[in-house]
């Protein structure tokens, strides 16, 4: 069956095969619409006569034709405006329906079809007063579209966010059925970690496949298919991969075109599951070996500014993602080579010593890495040499494996606890255990504290259980009986602050 997700950020810079667009049976586009997604005033002044249905509203749900890159849906909300959940729903699903058979026809980059839908009827539709009940009823919608397809809820109000995850976190088994008990219980350590602040993602080439970008290996077969003649190829492929990447250097005219090739190879604008998931996590440190931008496209998406290490200096307490190989914004940076890995010895030293030091303080998660680069085995073993292992020490990280592997556990077992996703082997496809690793993540986030920003706002008041309602109700009468002398004082401001935190600030 399908796997509703639940994803932080900005639709329009999501990746997936097609995505639902709220318009009206007039085919009205609020100015937000139309100023973030190029092209989309023309393409719906374009469809002509294939738009009557929508407009006598016997179809509610219109792609559009003719669209490069994920493709809106038309999905029309009621002209008078959103007075029940009601109202929606059934709109809604016959939006996925539409959807998911154009994700169908779409060969998408992570193996199943993805279908991404935003909030319906939160905003200018009117819902706004009973937002709980419309987060609930998007998430059941999604839940019961095409089993074949996957549904991505992109959420950017974070008490959106909260109260989505709290909903599927009171029903574990229907949410995430295709989790067993053991990496349920690893989610939740993973959890503890990001919620105490002790949580770095490690980021791998494999978190950026559904974007459509190449692992490392795929990069310089990429780059082979364009340089290299068929007769050389077989013997190319008897090379390490880092004189490999030596070779197709020397075919370019010099290091800055294999460099801009490199960068053409892999960039891309929209970032997809995985690095949304892992930018929504409560983590101010991150490291990566890539050079895309997908960790940073995807945090700014929430309004969270990333600060690229080395180039960036990052402020006290800002959030920092360390590229330890470059990045596509600085071209030379970029570390491929067998030559760029001996000088990178001598010249980058202090990332290493960053790298360090993030293994010996924090708790790393590493996703969609296969723990092979030379450099991070340089990293850890010059840790293990500080810091010799001793019965009962805490490992350095967690590793999500696609597949298991003995052998692998018996490298890396002292160290890291390794987390397989292939399903005790009843996953042999990778296109299934990556999707696999993007489910667990989005369990990760899920149970990831963020705290009970739903408890003073009315408008999910109608989701709180009794206890709470009693909690919010008493709170609400400290914050009533407050004077402004008491708010002037140091202690006042202090409660002020926590109960806007809670959600009263939307009720002022």
């Amino acid at each position: 069956m399908g796997h509703v997700f639940v994803v932080p950020g900005d639709i329009t810079r999501f990746a997936c095969d097609a995505w639902l667009l709220p318009t009206d049976c007039t085919l009205h586009l609020t100015r937000g619409w139309l100023s973030t997604v190029d092209g989309l005033g023309p393409a719906r002044d374009a469809l002509g006569a294939e738009a009557d249905d929508l407009r006598t509203e016997r179809t509610v749900a219109l792609a559009l034709p003719r669209w490069e890159g994920p493709r809106p849906v038309l999905t029309a909300v009621p002209i008078h405006g959103v007075r029940d959940a009601r109202d929606v729903a059934e709109r809604v699903e016959a939006g996925l329906r539409e959807a998911s058979r154009v994700a169908r026809d779409t060969r998408s980059a992570r193996g199943r079809p993805l279908v991404a839908m935003p909030l319906f009827g939160g905003a200018g539709g009117g819902g706004d007063a009973f937002r709980g009940t419309l987060v609930r009823a998007a998430l059941e919608t999604a839940r019961a579209t095409d089993a074949e397809v996957d549904v991505a809820l992109v959420l950017r109000e974070e008490r959106d966010l909260a109260q989505a995850q709290r909903l599927r976190r009171q029903e574990e088994d229907r949410w995430w059925p295709g989790l067993d008990d053991a990496l349920r219980e690893h989610s939740a350590t993973l959890a503890g970690h990001a919620g105490r602040g002790r949580l770095v993602p490690f980021i791998g080439a494999g978190v950026s496949i559904s974007a459509g970008l190449p692992t490392w290996a795929g990069l310089v077969e990429r780059l082979t298919t364009e340089r290299l003649s068929a007769a050389d190829r077989a013997e190319f492929r008897q090379l390490d991969i880092l004189d490999q990447a030596e070779i197709l250097e020397r075919g370019y005219a010099d290091r800055a075109a294999f460099a801009a090739a490199v960068v053409g190879h892999t960039s891309a604008d929209r970032y997809g599951i995985a690095p949304a998931l892992l930018s929504g996590l409560p983590c101010r440190e991150a490291v990566t070996l890539n050079y895309d931008q997908l960790y940073e496209l995807a945090g700014e998406a929430l309004g969270k500014r990333t600060a690229v290490l080395p180039e960036d200096s990052a402020a006290l307490g800002e959030r920092w993602l360390l590229k330890l190989h470059g990045t596509v914004t600085r071209p030379e940076s970029i570390v491929l080579t067998r030559r760029d890995y001996l000088a990178f010895r001598s010249g980058r030293e202090a990332l290493s010593a960053l790298a360090k030091a993030l293994l010996l303080t924090r708790h790393l998660l590493f996703v969609g890495f296969g723990l092979t680069d030379d450099h991070f085995h340089e990293v850890v073993h010059d840790v293990r040499a500080l810091r010799p292992r001793r019965p009962g020490d805490p490992k350095l990280g967690t590793a999500l494996m696609l597949s298991s592997s003995t052998l692998r556990r018996r490298l890396w077992g002292d160290d890291l606890d390794l987390v397989a996703l292939d399903d005790g082997g009843a996953l042999t496809d990778v296109a299934d255990q990556a999707r696999q690793m993007e489910i667990f993540l989005d369990h990760l986030l899920a149970h990831t504290d963020a705290g009970p920003g739903h408890l003073l706002d009315d408008r999910f008041a109608m989701l709180l259980t009794p206890p709470e309602r009693r909690l919010a109700d008493r709170l609400r009468r400290v914050a009533a009986e407050m004077g402004d002398d008491e708010l002037a004082t140091t202690a006042g401001r202090a409660v002020r602050d926590f109960l806007d935190r809670l959600g009263d600030s939307a009720r002022r």
